[in-house]
């Protein structure tokens, strides 16, 4: 239906009890080298690409070719990423670029892992066509960290066919959202379905909900935040959205749209192809429904970052600039089925068709996770609050205090 292309799966998902950044180090497993080349004509790098694509791959052959700088890149599993480079910080053996996932960097940066790149960022003049949210997911108390690769968001998908039926326009609001899963769910028929498990791919939905009715972490307990969950708890209890989401990741809530069995979904922006490939009725996608305060969505992505301890940071930072030309870098979103984090790479023709021109007009909206060393701690909190307030264990405001008590002081530590 729509020409979009091969995308992964989502990259995102994080231990379900969370990491203690600084104390807990995870069993990891790797290929490759570890730590810093020998030579200066060497950089090394890690990532979690388990099977990269060939784009990918290319930036990095075109820049050895282009600089004669030689590239060794390591592939780290992503549940075993953090506590790899908290362990080869540990043991001064970090390579000289990490390719980090966005949540993260703001993390690593507090924890002294990262150099400060704030200097070459203002030289290389690109820093003002960032998108407000893949900049602030690079910055870190006034300074950068990183420069965002690629962006993904999470965005509504919805059953043309079905909505059509119903005589429902796709809802632009919370309150349209609930009116239209109302009248959509009937038989085996959900209007709604989304990801409500313990873990960061369903944070990665609770938090837009949180961001979209006025509240943030600091502000969990606060009215804001009690409308939002009690607007997602209401949803499942009136039926609108099966209790069944406490077990699904975003994967799960798609395939119930693909499968005929709900009408609307939020899911990530990765996602369009597999969709594609997968659903036989007819869908298209719309921006998220605005919440009482604002239209938001939560951002995802990959930041390039240089060590702290590198000493090859010229040639790190030659790395990071070459790879995100924009002829380096489109040809690699494409093929991922990424988002562009630059307003001048979204310009670029192969980004205005649709789906991609409405998920690049979602992205600008969308907000980074930049809370710091104890962001996993948090997220585990949040968990905990939707979960227990879904499943019935206890009501919103009290799942909402309990998690507010573990977050704020892990705020005020970041």
């Amino acid at each position: 239906m729509f020409d979009t292309t091969v995308a992964r799966p989502s990259r995102r998902t994080i231990l379900a009890g969370g990491l203690a950044l600084g104390t807990t180090l995870l069993a990891t497993a790797c290929g490759g080298s570890a730590g810093q080349a020998a030579d200066n004509n060497t950089l090394t790098l890690w990532d979690y690409y388990q099977e990269p694509e060939p784009t990918y791959l290319k930036r990095l052959s075109d820049f050895t070719a282009s600089s004669g700088v030689k590239i060794e890149r390591t592939f780290v599993k992503y549940d075993d990423f953090l506590g790899k480079i908290l362990q080869g910080a540990a043991a001064g053996k970090l390579p000289d670029v990490i390719l980090i996932d966005n949540p993260w960097n703001s993390a690593m940066a507090d924890q002294g892992v990262l150099a400060d790149l704030s200097d070459n960022v203002e030289k290389w003049g690109k820093w003002d066509q960032f998108y407000p949210g893949p900049r602030a997911s690079a910055t870190w108390k006034g300074k950068i960290y990183g420069v965002p690769n690629e962006s993904n968001c999470l965005i509504m998908y919805y059953n043309v066919d079905m909505l059509r039926a119903a005589g429902v326009a796709p809802p632009t609001t919370w309150e349209e959202l609930e009116a239209a899963a109302g009248a959509l769910t009937k038989g085996g028929v959900k209007g709604f379905s989304t990801a409500m498990s313990k873990s960061e791919n369903a944070v990665f939905v609770f938090e837009s909900l949180l961001w979209q009715s006025g509240a943030d972490l600091a502000t969990l307990d606060s009215p804001e935040g009690l409308r939002a969950l009690t607007y997602l708890v209401g949803l499942v209890q009136k039926g609108y959205l099966s209790k069944e989401c406490l077990s699904w990741d975003l994967r799960d809530g798609l395939t119930q749209l693909a499968n005929g069995r709900s009408a609307i979904c939020f899911q990530g922006t990765w996602d369009a192809a597999w969709l594609k490939k997968n659903m036989k009725a007819k869908w298209d996608v719309a921006l998220l429904p605005a919440g009482p305060a604002a239209n938001a969505s939560n951002l995802g992505g990959e930041n390039w970052s240089v060590t702290a301890s590198s000493t090859n940071a010229d040639s790190a930072w030659k790395l990071i600039e070459f790879v995100n030309q924009p002829s380096q870098l489109v040809p690699d979103l494409v093929a991922q089925g990424q988002l562009p984090s630059r307003k001048d790479v979204a310009s670029d023709a192969a980004f205005g068709k649709h789906p991609l021109s409405m998920f690049i007009k979602q992205e600008s909206v969308a907000k980074a996770r930049v809370y710091g060393a104890n962001y996993p701690q948090m997220a585990d909190a949040l968990m905990q609050a939707y979960q227990g307030a879904i499943s019935g264990q206890a009501t919103p405001q009290a799942a909402l205090a309990a998690a507010a008590a573990k977050i704020k002081p892990l705020l005020s530590k970041g």
